[in-house]
């Protein structure tokens, strides 16, 4: 799921929007300067120990109740903070400081400060967080910054292998789909990709397709029907049969109900759709037709509430359930036997842990299992036992490092394989109820691949499995073929 998508950016959410380089001038930067942050209490010697350098990632939580991840780019490329250009950089052995100044959308002078207040490493650091407008605070916090390195001890892979990968010509991919020796790639505002990988070896770009005003996010492939999920214009059909390496686009559905879909999953004839805007309910579709679907129920999960954020942003079907990930409303099951008569789903249980945007549901003997987890900062992987889904149990957790969180997960068979952002592939052994197994990994993050420090949610973000192939999308690399080699 990409930043903005699931919460609003750091810059979204302050007093105004930054839109352009800010104006030089001390008045404008009072209260944000240096000298005016309060780090009374701070044992700002431990600083000393600070190596400025690589890419960061940063968790800032304001007052106010705002929190969200971020990044810091010190190295390389130009200087970054939480993705603007880095205007002040002050390190000494008992200073961190680091600015960003920039006109507001109503022409203030923006400033986001950043002050250490003691480190625990050469690559942690914990301080103050404040914004100004025109010298005046208008938001002030606290934040914690780790420096992106691979994991200690690790190699580049272990028991998974690199296949075949492909940079894409422009964009950043959002989700990918394989079927019939294809892959498509999908690139958000740059429309979608379609590869040849009947070579997996050697993908070999086919073709490519733009739509106006339309951002792609997730996409699925139902026989020889290639359905594209967008961010705010429903779903584009796409027709395989004749030309998949060229597919057929020219019907769409919901598409006049400025319907964002984040996620999509089938059963049987009918289609589920996540869609968190605009009235943060699964969307269910009679697809008998492929290429005509046709709207069974509009399903809001009982008790959620969009106003708390509670939106549906993953899905998965087994056995006339529906299970969904509901940001912080956490994971529900929901009955959905005969649904296409019924239109009407109904709640039979929840699990109330930690926000959840991404999930795989699966088997373990008469068990069902479901994991969980979120793109959030210090998340974790949960292991659940939702056999009886009024009464779920959590089996098991995988505490993920703060900086790395996790994009997205494909269960095949009792493999799960888990999109780590900047911790790659990670590949675990699930075939003991509620245990977590290391089985592989591949890392696909470096910090000197381009465009890396711009965002927190860099790295692997997703992936699909699909003819005994991990399929992943990486922000910078683009498609990766991955096979696991136990």
């Amino acid at each position: 799921m990409e930043e903005g998508m699931n919460r609003l950016s750091l810059l979204a959410a302050t007093a105004v929007l930054a839109i352009g380089c800010g104006k030089d001038s001390s008045d404008n930067k009072a209260e944000c300067q240096v000298e005016a942050i309060d780090l009374t209490g701070c044992d700002r010697s431990t600083l000393s120990a600070v190596q400025a350098e690589g890419v960061w990632n940063t968790n800032i939580q304001f007052d106010d109740g705002y929190t969200g991840p971020s990044a810091i780019r010190f190295s390389p490329g130009d200087p970054l903070l939480i993705g603007l250009a880095m205007t002040t950089k002050q390190i000494t052995p008992d200073t961190f400081y680091l600015a960003s100044d920039v006109t507001g959308s109503d022409g203030s002078a923006v400033r986001y400060a950043f002050s250490g207040c003691k480190a625990s490493g050469p690559g942690t650091v914990l301080g103050v967080a404040r914004v100004c407008r025109n010298g005046t605070t208008v938001r002030q916090g606290t934040f914690t910054a780790m420096r992106v390195t691979r994991r200690e001890g690790e190699a580049e892979a272990n028991h998974v292998e690199l296949v075949g990968q492909a940079t894409l010509p422009k964009g950043k991919p959002s989700s990918v789909v394989a079927a019939g020796g294809y892959a498509y790639v999908l690139a958000g505002e740059e429309g979608f990709f379609t590869y040849d990988v009947r070579d997996p070896a050697h993908p070999v770009l086919a073709s490519e397709q733009k739509f106006a005003a339309e951002i792609f996010t997730t996409a699925l492939v139902n026989g020889t029907t290639l359905y594209l999920g967008t961010y705010d214009k429903g779903v584009r059909i796409c027709d395989l049969s004749t030309s998949p390496e060229a597919p057929r686009c020219g019907k769409t559905v919901l598409a006049d109900q400025t319907v964002r879909v984040d996620a999509m999953a089938k059963d049987g004839n009918l289609l589920y759709v996540a869609s968190p805007q605009p009235k943060s309910d699964v969307i269910v579709l009679d697809v008998t037709q492929p290429e005509a679907p046709v709207v069974v129920v509009r399903y809001t999960v009982e008790g959620s509430s969009a106003s708390l954020g509670e939106y549906p942003y993953a899905l998965a079907t087994q056995d006339d359930r529906l299970y969904v990930s509901n940001w912080s409303y956490g994971v529900t099951v929901s009955n959905v036997a005969n649904v296409a008569t019924t239109k009407a789903p109904k709640l039979m249980g929840r699990f109330g842990g930690p926000s959840t945007s991404s999930l795989a549901v699966g088997k373990n003997g008469d068990a069902v299992t479901v994991f969980q987890g979120s793109d959030a900062w210090g998340s974790s992987l949960l292991a659940l036992d939702a056999t009886l889904p009024e009464a779920i149990v959590q089996r098991g957790e995988l505490v993920l490092r703060p900086q790395a969180s996790l994009g997205g997960m494909a269960l095949s068979g009792t493999t799960l394989y888990v999109a780590n952002y900047q911790d790659g592939l990670r590949v675990y052994d699930v075939s003991t109820l509620g245990t977590l197994k290391p089985a592989g990994y591949f890392n696909t993050w470096n910090e000197t691949d381009s465009g890396r420090g711009l965002s927190f949610f860099e790295g692997l973000q997703g992936v699909h499995v699909a003819g005994g192939l991990v399929y992943g999308w990486d922000t910078s690399r683009g498609l990766l073929i991955f096979r696991h080699t136990p």
